[in-house]
C-alpha cells in the first residue's frame, strides 16, 4: 500500500458582535501604531492589514446509504496537559501582487517548521493552518475548532530585496493581543528572520528551545534570493499535492540545485516529491530518485527532519529495509516531534508490524498536529481498521471524505471497513453508478457485490482486473480472501509475493486475510517477500 498523502456558518447571535467590535477596536488601535512605526522605518505611511482567516471544509458531505445509525464523529482536537497549542493563520501578501502568493506561504510555512521545534508546544500543521487562508472567523472559534491556546497572525510585504513581517501573538482564549512586531531584513537573510520571529513567540509562550535549537534558528546562512524564491515556488506546488504540482516542485527544486548544489532544503524537497509519488508502477522508480535527494540532503545538513521522514519512505515502501526505515522515522521524530507527516508514515509502519497501540498513538498525533487534514483523519481510520475497530474506523473515513471529498482512498478505506463490518451494501453505494478506476478500488467493490449476492456484477469487475497489465495481484488476492475463495487467494498472494513484495506487508494485517494465517503457504508467501 502507497503512503497517504494529509463550512461551519459564522456565530451570528448578539453577544458575538458585541465581541467582534472590541476586537475591531483593539486592532484598529494596534493598525495606527505599526503605521507609525513602518512610517518611521521606510519615510512613507503603511496601513497593516492584520486578517483573520478561516476556511469552509464541510464542502460536500458523503452520504452514507446504510439504514443504520451513523457512527460516532471523531473527537474534536483535545489540549494536552502541560502542552502549550499554537496555530499559525496564512500570512496577508501586502505586496499588491497576487503573483507573490507563493512568498507568503512560504513564510507561514517556514515559521510553522520552526515553531514546531518548540519543546512543549503543539502547532497547528500546515493544511490545518492554511484552510482558513482568505476567510474569516472569530479568533475565539478558531481556536475551538484546532483546539489552541494561542495564534500567530500577521502579514509579510517584499519589496525588491527587502521583505518585512509583521507578527502578533494573541492569546486565542481571551481574544487579546500578548506581543506584537515587524522585522525588516534583506531577502538574502530571510532565514535569520525567521528564526528572529520563531524565537520571539517562544519566549512569549515559555515554550522551551535547547541551546542548539537557539543555535540552528540563530546561525542560518545567508541565501541567494533567486535560490530561495525558486525554493518557495516548489514548495508551493508540492503542497497542491496534484500531479501537475509534483512536476512543477520538481522543476524547481532542480532550479534551485542548479544555482546552489549546496541548498540542503531544495534536495530535501525534491526527495519529498518523490516520495509522494511512490504509487502503483511509478514505485521504484520514484524511490530510486527519492533516496539520493535524501542523502544529499542529510549531508548538507543532518538536522532536516523532512529528508529523515523521506529517506525512511524510501527504507519502506521502496525496498523493504524495515530496521533503517524505523530509525530514520525516530531520528526524524528527534529532529522536530511537531512533523505531522513523520508519525502519520511511522503509524503505518508501526501498524504492519502489529504494534497497534504505538500506532494508533502515533496517529491520533498527527490528527492532533493537523486536525482539518482529510488525509491524516483517513490514515487513522486505516490503522484502525487494521486494528479490527470498525466503528472508529469509519468515523475518520467519513471525516476524511468531509475534509476531502476527492480523496479517494478513504473512499476505498471505508469501503473495506463497510465490507469487513458486514455492510456490502453501504460499500457498493459509495462508487453510486460509476466503477471506479483503481485496481483495489475495484476489487473491493467486486468483493462488495460477490457478498450482496450479485454474482454477475462481481465477476464482471474481476474480468477487469484480470485484463490488466501487470496483473493486480495483491487486489485479486484480496478479493478471494474476503469472498472465502482460500486457494485463489493464496494463488495470488504467491504472485504478489513476486511482483509486489514491499507492498505485501500491509496485506499481513488486513483483516482480510485472517482466515489464511494458519495457512503454511500465508506463511511461505510472507517469507518469500520479505527476501525480495
Amino acid at each position: 500500500m502507497s503512503l497517504p498523502d494529509e463550512g461551519q456558518a459564522p456565530p451570528n447571535d448578539k453577544a458575538e458582535k458585541k465581541k467582534g467590535k472590541k476586537k475591531d477596536k483593539v486592532r484598529s488601535a494596534w493598525i495606527a501604531f505599526v503605521g507609525r512605526i513602518l512610517a518611521q522605518v521606510i519615510g512613507a505611511a503603511a496601513t497593516v492589514a492584520l486578517g483573520i482567516f478561516v476556511a469552509t471544509r464541510m464542502q460536500s458531505r458523503p452520504v452514507d446509504p446504510a439504514p443504520v445509525p451513523s457512527p460516532p464523529r471523531p473527537a474534536a482536537p483535545a489540549r494536552a496537559p502541560g502542552t502549550v497549542a499554537i496555530a499559525v493563520l496564512p500570512l496577508e501578501n501586502l505586496s499588491g501582487d497576487a503573483k507573490q502568493e507563493y512568498f507568503a506561504d512560504g513564510m507561514t510555512d517556514a515559521l510553522i517548521t520552526d515553531l514546531a521545534q518548540i519543546g512543549g508546544a503543539r502547532v497547528i500543521s500546515r493544511t490545518s493552518s492554511m484552510s482558513y487562508k482568505g476567510q474569516r472567523k472569530p479568533l475565539p472559534q478558531i481556536a475551538e475548532e484546532l483546539g489552541v491556546d494561542f495564534i500567530v497572525e500577521g502579514s509579510v510585504m517584499r519589496a525588491g530585496d527587502r521583505v518585512r513581517i509583521t507578527a502578533q501573538l494573541i492569546d486565542a482564549r481571551k481574544d487579546e493581543h500578548v506581543w506584537a512586531r515587524t522585522y525588516d531584513h534583506r531577502v538574502r537573510d530571510v532565514f535569520a528572520l525567521q528564526g528572529e520571529v520563531a524565537t520571539q513567540i517562544a519566549a512569549e509562550v515559555k515554550g522551551a528551545l535547547t541551546p542548539s535549537q537557539r543555535t540552528r534558528l540563530a546561525q542560518r546562512k545567508p541565501i541567494d534570493p533567486a535560490v530561495y524564491d525558486l525554493y518557495l515556488r516548489g514548495r508551493y506546488a508540492w503542497n497542491l499535492r496534484t500531479p501537475e504540482g509534483y512536476r512543477d516542485a520538481i522543476r524547481a527544486f532542480e532550479e534551485a540545485i542548479g544555482k546552489d548544489p549546496d541548498f540542503a532544503l531544495a534536495h530535501a524537497g525534491l526527495a519529498d516529491t518523490y516520495s509522494l509519488q511512490t504509487t502503483g508502477g511509478d514505485r521504484r522508480q520514484a524511490t530510486t530518485r527519492a533516496k539520493p535527494a535524501a542523502l544529499r540532503a542529510l549531508e548538507l545538513d543532518a538536522g532536516l527532519a523532512e529528508a529523515h521522514t523521506a529517506l525512511a519512505a524510501v527504507y519502506h515502501r521502496g525496498e523493504g529495509r524495515r530496521d533503517e526505515a524505523e530509525r530514520e522515522f525516530r531520528q526524524a521524530l528527534l529532529l522536530n516531534p511537531g512533523y505531522a507527516t513523520a508519525h502519520q508514515w511511522y503509524s503505518i509502519f508501526l501498524a504492519e508490524d502489529g504494534r497497534d497501540e504505538e500506532a494508533l498513538n502515533h496517529a491520533r498525533q498527527a490528527v492532533l498536529l493537523d486536525p482539518l487534514s482529510g488525509t491524516l483523519h483517513m490514515t487513522l481510520g486505516l490503522i484502525q481498521y487494521y486494528g479490527r475497530r470498525y466503528a472508529e474506523s469509519e468515523a475518520e473515513e467519513r471525516r476524511a471524505l468531509e475534509l476531502g471529498p476527492q480523496l479517494e482512498m478513504a473512499r476505498l478505506f471505508l469501503a473495506r471497513t463497510l465490507v469487513a463490518a458486514a455492510r456490502p451494501a453501504a460499500a457498493i453505494a459509495l462508487y453510486g453508478q460509476e466503477p471506479p478506476k483503481g485496481a483495489e478500488a475495484i476489487a473491493a467493490l467486486a468483493a462488495a457485490h460477490r457478498l450482496s449476492g450479485d454474482a454477475g456484477r462481481a465477476d464482471a469487475l474481476v474480468k477487469r482486473l484480470r485484463a490488466m497489465d501487470p496483473l493486480p495481484a495483491a487486489a485479486l488476492a484480496r478479493f478471494h480472501a474476503v469472498t472465502g475463495e482460500r486457494a485463489a487467494a493464496l494463488d495470488m498472494l504467491e504472485r504478489a509475493a513476486d511482483m509486489e513484495p514491499t507492498s505485501l506487508q500491509a496485506l499481513m494485517r488486513d483483516p482480510a486475510f485472517d482466515a489464511l494465517r494458519s495457512d503454511a503457504r500465508f506463511a511461505a508467501a510472507v517469507r518469500r517477500a520479505k527476501r525480495g
